[in-house]
């Protein structure tokens, strides 16, 4: 199984974990967006055969953190897409055909401006404004 991060935003993260419990639930709410367009895009992206690694692209929120994961692999329908690393970095014999990595780099921006808006939101309402 392979997995992805947004870049750039682990400083956010920390902060916002810090947050008060309305501002992690909009955090929270971003990351859920986020990794669903993250996943939708490695699902685009991806070479299909048979669609097993397609539908092996799952997205992830954890419940009491705040962190989000795009993971590819693993079993779907009782097959296991344990190639899914040989297909995103390739091997000696098959070329790499990236799909997961170009669509998390894809919205790095993107996931970094929304968690910043919700930081500011929260400093912009705690200043009274």
């Amino acid at each position: 199984m392979i997995t992805v991060t947004v870049n750039n935003t682990e400083a956010l993260i920390k902060d916002l974990r810090a947050a008060k419990v309305d501002v992690q639930e909009e955090a929270r709410a971003v990351l859920k967006e986020q990794a669903g367009a993250i996943r939708s895009d490695a699902q685009g992206r991806c070479p299909v055969d048979k669609g097993t690694l397609k539908r092996s692209i799952r997205a992830t929120v954890a419940k009491k953190k705040l962190e989000a994961m795009v993971s590819a692999g693993g079993k779907v329908g009782g097959i296991d897409a344990y190639y899914a690393q040989f297909v995103e970095f390739g091997t000696k014999k098959a070329k790499a055909q990236p799909f997961l990595f170009p669509a998390a780099r894809a919205h790095d921006e993107e996931t970094q401006e929304k968690l910043t808006a919700v930081m500011y939101n929260a400093i912009k309402k705690g200043a009274g404004g």
